[in-house]
């Protein structure tokens, strides 16, 4: 009774999405909602094009939670870059770069990336802070490598960081 999950793929409706966090914040007392990922919710077209249907779901996502008391992690993708530049080739993460619109930066009170190279050969993972509405700290957190024999991630030890 630690993890509840509402596994469905494709897109569903905005309010069957906020009713299920209801459920999972009212009736099973989870403290932490995870939804995953954004983009697939409002890509069933009920609401218009992708950028007015993320407003409205962020909008009621960010009402609900004042309302629930509970944090809500989101996923969301990354635009494709212009030029010959990619996030796959390790290129840094900002804002701009979320996928879908702007109220996804706007409405969230942090926003973190997770930056890596997968074309070379190593398995580390750069842990960014974009956006910190609790004390506006910025910048690189932590840094870790993924452990194939396990499946998780390990921080590494040296914490020479910007953050």
């Amino acid at each position: 009774n630690r993890v509840y999950l509402f596994d469905h793929f494709g897109s569903t409706s905005i309010d069957n999405i906020l009713s299920r966090v209801r459920f999972m914040a009212k009736g099973l007392g989870c403290s932490f909602v995870v939804l995953d990922h954004i983009s697939i919710v409002v890509s069933s077209g009920d609401v218009g094009d992708e950028r007015k249907a993320l407003d409205v779901l962020f909008t009621k996502l960010r009402t609900l939670t004042e309302e629930l008391g509970v944090s809500l992690i989101c996923v969301a993708h990354l635009k494709r870059l212009d030029g010959n530049q990619d996030h796959t080739d390790g290129v840094q993460v900002s804002l701009s770069h979320i996928r879908g619109s702007a109220s996804i930066a706007q409405l969230s009170d942090a926003v973190v990336s997770l930056e890596r190279n997968s074309n070379k050969n190593e398995n580390k993972t750069v842990i960014r802070v974009l956006k910190n509405r609790f004390s506006g700290d910025t910048g690189i957190a932590s840094v870790a490598n993924y452990d194939i024999t396990t499946g998780r991630l390990v921080e590494e030890n040296d914490q020479n960081f910007i953050f």
